[in-house]
């Protein structure tokens, strides 16, 4: 790494727009709990949470400055470890994390000293950590040869299936969509793509038919009975418990009531504990329509300037690194809008850097830290090699 031109080339603006969206999701979070629409009780029992969220972004930022000084190529030198890793995390939740009042698997409890017990979420830590393992894997083989190929899918199938069975229909989908983007990225064949599509159009067909039927047939074979009831609440609202459409309800409401320039700070009578699932709603709702575009134009921001770092990467490492994370914050993104205004099923699907959640902050951090990585300047390994030009 040229030393001498980092701090030409540091891309200040990228990081400050991620500490700024970081800060205000403090804020909304802890609008969430102290609006009108909170019960007293509810709010005693999480007035915590702005605080907490306050702790993961200052180690989240610490977290980002310090992987962009780390050179990228010495991370991805670990692949098959970091592989190994994000599996051994996944099967031990699975074994150990099981919550046994709803069924669920999702969390690690570390037990630290002074601090107490640190919940850890492995499906976070899949994303990025899938993310790397492929972006140096492509790289050195050449993935397009049929065995090679099918290796790939392969391991790409053992996490997601990994994810689904805790379950977490949500995260395995940004495990798969993250590793669909590097595949593409990394110079995939139209010809696979459009074979993948041909199996997949039936099979899209095959199960909205499926929908169609007051109970399903293949659907509910694969999925557990508290996501069909999330599905069948979208698709049949009417016919569902008020309890599991409340909240979606309320949330569109608060978008709609928000208008063109919100009901001001802490006005938001709508959505009660929306510090997760529904925190883009939130902002709306207390600024309006100028407040959430102007949120979803400063995420725009972040994904474009992560699109033109993987655009302007020396290699093919650092180009998949900054597109897989460009891809994983378009999904989520655009996945958690569209149940906030109720286009999709409630999926659970974080706002990134602003939703809360510890190992969701320090993925989403230490991953843009890689990115801002891959822009800084490099020596060159040969006198083969070209210098960085200035920008």
């Amino acid at each position: 790494m040229n030393w001498k031109q980092v701090h030409k080339k540091y891309d200040y603006l990228l990081a400050l727009a991620v500490i700024a969206l970081g800060v205000f999701g403090v804020v909304m979070i802890y609008t969430s709990v102290f609006s009108e629409a909170v019960p007293l009780h509810v709010r005693n029992a999480n007035l915590g949470l702005w605080q907490r969220q306050r702790a993961f972004i200052i180690t989240g930022v610490i977290l980002m400055l310090v992987f962009s000084f780390i050179d990228y190529h010495y991370i991805t030198r670990f692949y098959w470890a970091i592989y190994a890793a994000m599996l051994l995390l996944l099967v031990v939740v699975l074994l150990i994390g099981k919550d046994e009042g709803t069924g669920v698997a999702r969390w690690i409890w570390i037990p630290l000293p002074l601090i107490g017990a640190l919940s850890m979420q492995p499906s976070e830590f899949a994303k990025i950590f899938i993310t790397i393992f492929l972006a140096k894997f492509l790289e050195v083989y050449r993935f397009n040869r049929p065995f090679l190929f099918a290796a790939v899918l392969a391991l790409i199938g053992v996490p997601v299936i990994l994810v689904v069975l805790q379950p977490s229909f949500s995260a395995s989908m940004v495990v798969l969509t993250v590793s669909l983007t590097v595949l593409f990225v990394g110079g995939l064949y139209w010809r696979i793509i459009l074979a993948g599509l041909a199996v997949v159009a039936p099979i899209i067909v095959v199960i909205w038919f499926d929908l169609q039927r007051e109970v399903p047939i293949i659907v509910t074979r694969f999925l557990g009975e508290w996501q069909w009831r999330r599905i069948e609440s979208f698709l049949r609202p009417e016919l569902a418990n008020p309890d599991t459409v409340r909240q979606t309800q309320g949330s569109v409401e608060a978008i709609i009531k928000g208008g063109l320039t919100g009901n001001g700070f802490l006005g938001n009578p709508y959505i009660i504990l929306g510090n997760n699932d529904f925190i883009f709603s939130v902002a709306a709702s207390q600024f309006g329509f100028v407040g959430a575009a102007v949120l979803l134009g400063v995420v725009a921001f972040i994904i474009s300037r992560c699109i033109l770092i993987a655009l302007r990467a020396v290699d093919m490492e650092g180009r998949l690194l900054a597109a897989g994370v460009a891809g994983m914050l378009i999904f989520e993104t655009f996945f958690h809008v569209s149940v906030a205004t109720n286009l999709l099923p409630n999926t659970g699907m974080p706002f990134p850097f602003m939703s809360y959640g510890g190992s969701m902050i320090w993925v989403h951090m230490l991953a843009i830290g890689m990115v801002l990585n891959v822009r800084l300047p490099r020596k060159p390994r040969s006198i083969f090699d070209e210098q960085d030009e200035e920008e």
